[in-house]
């Protein structure tokens, strides 16, 4: 499905003050940045955890504070801040960091309020604005984060604030500016920064299509620090989009990857029967159990799994929850939040919950626990559904997928896994609960044809934007729309409407867009659009299935891999044969002759939706009961091996 990667720095950046540790928010320092103890009384403490009471000075009570904090122990914590604040109201740290505590548990119009008094007294300490950033970006309060991030570098430009502005204005869709960034950090050529760094520039420029400039720069990041997973995550997702991809050097990277992080722990006691004596427990491992696109496939499975044969398991390896997340938690009885746990820790959990099949849902994609996939914890492992390729990891025993998409025989030798493919899609698609109504065709009201694509500007390469040019060219006054969260770089506007014009394309020919902020109107927005192009060679997935539903055809480009054909295997499992293209050329004219037949459009407008909805592609009951007997099937294999 393809989701690029997270950064490697963000909430879990060095800690500013220079402890060195990794923790959530910086709450390590010695003393109150703002005020000296010398003169002040001591504080006495409670006993608490085994303590007795004590009387410490205000500088110790801090560090007493800050360590119960760092272990867990919030309500402790708060405590020993109150007192402070009770023979100091104006003391920093306790302001502050009692805020932080406030924070994390719940309390958020409390803590803010602390938060900003802290920095309204002391506007000239870095930590306060720094972390506050921190938090501000975790709530989603970008603005404020990128300001108080602002106000950090203003007092010290540190490392790890410039980093961490480049972080959000990235999510603020600001790309330029975070380049920028980036570039600060690598000038100051600090080793462990310069490696953070290159890989944010990495995810910088892959958004922004530059794929060559983004490989360089995860090399880089790779040759600094060749033990970060995550890096070489980044690296292998973007090779998926190179428009000449060599297939065997991609496959040698990813086997690569899996040299260094196999490391299995030693298996666990196999068991006796693969029948129906007890149910098989699946666990599922991901980071997009929220508003994300995995989403979309993977809650019908998990609505309509059969729980006399199956105990499902679900490991949330983010911080965000959502509606969707709380809609997803409720339909398993087995939910746990592995987010920021060691993989070590993961592992023995998922040992304890008895996990039979292990299913990762992310590949080489954001937030991905493949490392921990690396540790085998369970004795059948799966890679399914958020990555169009091979992981890498011979601890990997299967990958679903189908015969569309991975064929017999070429596709097999390009794995680490067994191919498992399922006999029709590989995966299931849930349409969105707030969708508009499908609006007539745009064309009839515009009186000309408008193309358009609302997928990842990584896809866009030159030779897509050239065989582009020439479908507009073959269809008089036609219009193209592109819409990603790229469009928001001057540089990538001028990019794209730079290369249109030296294929004969005129600018005003080109609606740039950003996304908008609700998925009903990104959806709604399919209803200016009369034909989808498919990008190649990496292909649409959810933004295919997204236009379907709002009845937009979908031109698509045969491949020779996976990612170059989930249009394929989608068109197909439609019924829609003659929406697939053999070549370059047969992409332009299929587009053409699409193009002027406004009766055929019409048609397959009024019935696209209907038709998406009858497809195997939509069909929950229909592929979970092939989902479950491939997993049946798979812990049957395992279980006869171990008894041989």
């Amino acid at each position: 499905m393809g989701f690029q990667a997270m950064s490697t720095v963000g909430r879990n950046n060095p800690c500013s003050c220079g402890s060195g540790r990794k923790a959530k928010h910086c709450c390590q320092s010695s003393k109150s940045a703002a005020r000296g103890d010398t003169n002040l009384p001591k504080v006495l403490l409670p006993a608490m955890s085994g303590l007795r009471e004590q009387e410490v000075p205000v500088s110790q009570a801090v560090l007493i504070a800050q360590d119960r904090q760092q272990h867990g122990d919030l309500a402790g914590a708060e405590k020993i801040y109150r007192l402070i604040l009770t023979l100091d109201q104006n003391h920093g740290d306790a302001l502050f960091f009692l805020g932080i505590v406030l924070h994390q548990m719940g309390k958020s119009r409390q803590a803010f309020t602390l938060l900003r008094l802290a920095i309204e007294k002391y506007p000239n300490v870095y930590k306060y604005k720094y972390n506050f950033g921190l938090i501000c970006e975790e709530v989603w309060a970008l603005e404020e984060s990128i300001k108080a991030f602002r106000g950090a570098i203003a007092i010290d430009p540190q490392p790890n604030a410039w980093i961490s502005l480049g972080n959000v204005l990235k999510q603020f869709g600001q790309l330029d500016e975070a380049a920028e960034c980036c570039k600060r950090v690598i000038q100051l050529k600090e080793h462990h920064q310069n490696a953070v760094a290159y890989n944010n520039l990495g995810n910088i420029y892959q958004q922004q299509g530059k794929l060559r400039e983004a490989i360089e720069c995860f090399a880089k990041t790779i040759s600094i620090d060749p033990t970060d997973a995550l890096t070489q995550s980044n690296y292998l997702y973007t090779l998926n989009f190179l428009p000449q991809p060599n297939l065997q050097d991609i496959f040698k990277a990813h086997r690569n990857f899996g040299a260094r992080f196999d490391r299995p722990m030693p298996p666990r006691s196999a068991p006796t029967k693969a029948d129906g004596a007890r149910k098989i427990r699946i666990g599922y491992v991901s980071a997009d159990f929220r508003q994300h696109s995995v989403a979309h496939f993977i809650e019908p499975i998990l609505q309509e799994h059969d729980q006399s044969k199956f105990e499902v398991f679900c490991y949330y390896n983010h911080s965000i929850i959502d509606e969707r997340t709380t809609r997803i938690k409720s339909l398993v009885a087995n939910w746990r939040l592995i987010f920021q746990r060691s993989d070590t820790d993961v592992a023995e959990l998922i040992r304890r919950d008895g996990i039979d099949i292990l299913v990762d849902l992310a590949g080489h994609t954001g937030l991905n626990k493949l490392t921990l996939f690396g540790m085998k914890p369970a004795p059948v492992q799966v890679s399914w559904l958020g990555y169009p390729n091979t992981t890498g990891l011979t601890t990997m025993d299967y990958r679903i997928t189908d015969s569309f998409t991975d064929p017999p025989g070429a596709a097999d030798k390009l794995h680490t896994e067994k191919l498992w493919r399922m006999p029709e899609f590989f995966s299931c698609f849930q349409a969105s609960n707030n969708t508009p109504d499908i609006g007539p065709l745009p064309a009839v009201k515009n009186g000309f044809i408008t193309f358009g694509s609302f997928n990842n500007f990584a896809k866009t390469t030159l030779q897509v934007i050239a065989v582009w040019a020439d479908i507009l060219k073959s269809v008089s006054n036609s219009q193209l729309m592109l819409k990603n969260k790229s469009m928001s770089a001057k540089h990538v506007k001028a990019f794209i409407l730079s290369n249109f014009a030296k294929c004969g394309v005129a600018p005003e020919r080109i609606d740039l867009i950003i996304p908008d902020d609700e998925q009903s109107n990104h959806l709604d927005r399919y209803n200016s659009i009369d034909i989808a192009l498919d990008p190649f060679p990496y292909n649409g997935t959810t933004t295919t299935l997204d236009a379907l539903w709002m009845g937009v055809p979908m031109i698509v480009l045969m491949g020779c891999n996976h990612v170059s054909r989930v249009g394929v295997s989608q068109m197909s499992n439609l019924g829609l044969p003659e929406l697939i293209a053999r070549d370059i050329n047969d992409y332009v004219n299929i587009a053409a002759q699409l193009a002027g037949d406004i009766p055929r459009l019409v048609e397959l407008r009024a019935g696209l939706r209907a038709r998406l909805q009858n497809s195997p592609m939509m069909n929950v009951a229909r592929f979970t009961k092939n989902l479950q007997d491939a997993y049946q099937a798979m812990w049957k294999i395992y279980v006869d091996a171990q008894a041989i």
